[in-house]
This record gives C-alpha cells, sequence and structure tokens, in this order.
C-alpha cells in the first residue's frame, strides 16, 4: 500500500498564503487556502492502493480541520481510530508509516496533482526507479516518492513541472485553467 502525506496549515486569516495576504487581505487569503486545499483533495480521489495522509499544523489543530474538510470532500465518512473512509478516500491524520511500501509527500497548494498523476508516477516505482521527484514550476517541488524496498541503483525518475498557487498571479492563472471551474466552485463554497 502505498501512503501520500500533505501538509496542510490550520486555514486561518493571517496565518496563510502571505503574499495574498498582502494583496488581498488575511479574509481572501484564508479564503483561497481553503479552496486551493479541497480543489486538490478533491483532484486526488480515487488513488489507487493508497492512503492520504493529513499532518496538520499547529498539531493541536486536526480535530478543527478535520471538521472543517471532510464534510467538504464526502457526506458520510467511516471511521476506524485515526482512518477516515468514504467512496474514493481513505484518509489519516498521522500514525506510523510501517504498513506501507511506498511513501511520497505532495504539496497541498498544487490543485494540478491528481489521482491518476499521482498514480502514473508510483506505477514505476520499486521497478524502475527507485525515487519520482516533481519539480514545481519556479521552485521546489510538488512531488517527491521513494520506495522503501527498491534497490539504490535504480535511476531517479523525473516528472515534468507543475505549477503550486502561492502568490495572485498564479491564483489568477488557476482559475484560466482547465481546472479554473473546479477552483472557483470550491472558492464559492469557503465564502
Amino acid at each position: 500500500m502505498r501512503l501520500l502525506t500533505l501538509q496542510i496549515q490550520e486555514p486561518l486569516p493571517g496565518l496563510v498564503l502571505p503574499e495574498m495576504t498582502a494583496q488581498h487581505g488575511p479574509d481572501e487569503a484564508a479564503r483561497r487556502y481553503r479552496a486551493l486545499v479541497v480543489t486538490t483533495l478533491r483532484q486526488l480521489r480515487g488513488l489507487a492502493d493508497a492512503r492520504l495522509r493529513l499532518n496538520i499544523s499547529p498539531t493541536d489543530a486536526d480535530e478543527a480541520v478535520r471538521f472543517w474538510l471532510l464534510p467538504r470532500l464526502s457526506e458520510t465518512w467511516q471511521s476506524h481510530g485515526q482512518v477516515f473512509r468514504s467512496d474514493g478516500w481513505e484518509i489519516d491524520f498521522g500514525g506510523t508509516t510501517d504498513e506501507f511500501t511506498i511513501h511520497a509527500h505532495g504539496e497541498i497548494l498544487c490543485p494540478y496533482l491528481g489521482a491518476r498523476w499521482v498514480h502514473a508516477a508510483m506505477l514505476g516505482l520499486e521497478r524502475r526507479s527507485h525515487r519520482v521527484v516533481g519539480s514545481a514550476i519556479g521552485g521546489g517541488q510538488y512531488l517527491r516518492a521513494h520506495a522503501s524496498d527498491a534497490p539504490a541503483d535504480l535511476p531517479l525518475q523525473q516528472l515534468p513541472e507543475l505549477a503550486v498557487v502561492r502568490t495572485s498571479d498564479q491564483w489568477q492563472e488557476a482559475l484560466d485553467s482547465p481546472l479554473g471551474p473546479a477552483l472557483k466552485r470550491a472558492w464559492k463554497e469557503e465564502a
């Protein structure tokens, strides 16, 4: 089984997207952040043979984020401990990594990171490569993954660049992209 970990900041005004906060104010930046998080997670729905792990900061905000986020993804959830399941989803909020053979870290501000994209990136791990890296346009990474049991002499697989949304210009580019309607819908839901 695979584990995709995403870091999520509690979406409070003044704590997220500082560049957008400076231009549009803390409330609008927080609204955009929430829309990006929801859109990215909706894009990851149906990720085959994988669990999403949401690492929340600050650490005492797990419950608040869970109450905000899970109803936006699905109407009904079944929980077993810290694992929440719904049609197309398996999400946890922390735990061990022992049961997972592939470990990945994704960027929550990359709404282009969809389930098919991640699945395809992870297919070759353990057989054709030992690590996968997706570089973000302008620097950083939107995805990195490794297979714990893969031979270290296998090559690195480099994915095409994708955009991460941190600025107002990047927000507008995302709205103008084919993903725009989904992002705009999430933004309106967060009003």
